[in-house]
């Protein structure tokens, strides 16, 4: 694919991780569709910094863990940019949990932001690619799906869950469809010191621009369907 004058729709675009990813896609040329949920101010800075790069970029509010907002946030984008070609799954939680603190809400809440509303996303997006002869669908996993932490048990069991789903729906929307996703190791930010799995002091950690990288390879190259690529610097084996 080439991005030049696509559209892509980024959930959790505002900050961190999100953000990096809707920047590589602007500088490739993508306009934005930008989803945010809490971070108002963060989305309209993030949209202002993607429209120095000479794209359309817009934010958009939705609770991706209610699914009507879901069906109308991808309406509201398609309907504002007349296409989306790229949906990037991205928004998820990342709460540290012991397995004696969980509640039903908060294993309800991960499940329903991390796996549900990246199925729900890719099917809202479906018949929009579909119409226009094609599309390409990344989702974020994460090495904690091959190799979990205790302590962040429904976030692992999410992530696991989207590495299936991934593989699914690549099958369910193939061939005008690609569905891939990318499976971060330890992406170190300011505000995520303390709150990390354990891992040795030497573990190697990743940087956003690497994650971005990935992304990129696997919008432009057609030839790779309903694999998770993993960008941990090894930390898994």
């Amino acid at each position: 694919m080439n991005l030049a004058g696509k559209t892509a729709l980024v959930t959790g675009g505002a900050r961190r991780l999100g953000r990096v990813l809707a920047e590589t896609l602007a500088q490739a040329g993508c306009d934005i569709a930008l989803h945010f949920n809490t971070s108002i101010t963060e989305a309209e800075e993030t949209a202002t910094a993607l429209q120095g790069f000479g794209v359309r970029a817009i934010p958009f509010r939705a609770d991706l863990g209610q699914t009507t907002q879901i069906d109308f946030l991808v309406a509201q984008a398609a309907a504002v940019f007349g296409r989306i070609d790229v949906l990037v799954n991205n928004a998820a939680v990342f709460e540290r949990h012991p397995v004696s603190a969980l509640t039903e809400e908060i294993w309800d809440q991960t499940l329903d932001l991390n796996l549900k509303a990246p199925f729900w996303c890719a099917r809202a997006v479906r018949e929009i690619m579909l119409r226009q002869g094609g599309g390409k669908i990344i989702n974020l996993a994460c090495v904690g799906a091959f190799r979990p932490w205790a302590n962040f048990l429904p976030y692992c069991v999410s992530k696991a869950g989207v590495v299936m789903l991934t593989q699914t729906l690549a099958k369910a929307f193939a061939p005008q469809i690609q569905v891939n996703a990318i499976a971060p190791g330890i992406v170190q930010f300011p505000e995520t010191d303390g709150k990390l799995p354990r891992a040795p002091q030497d573990a190697p950690t990743v940087t956003p621009q690497e994650i971005a990288k990935a992304l990129l390879f696997l919008l432009e190259n057609d030839g790779v369907n309903g694999e998770t690529l993993v960008v941990d610097g090894g930390w898994r084996l």
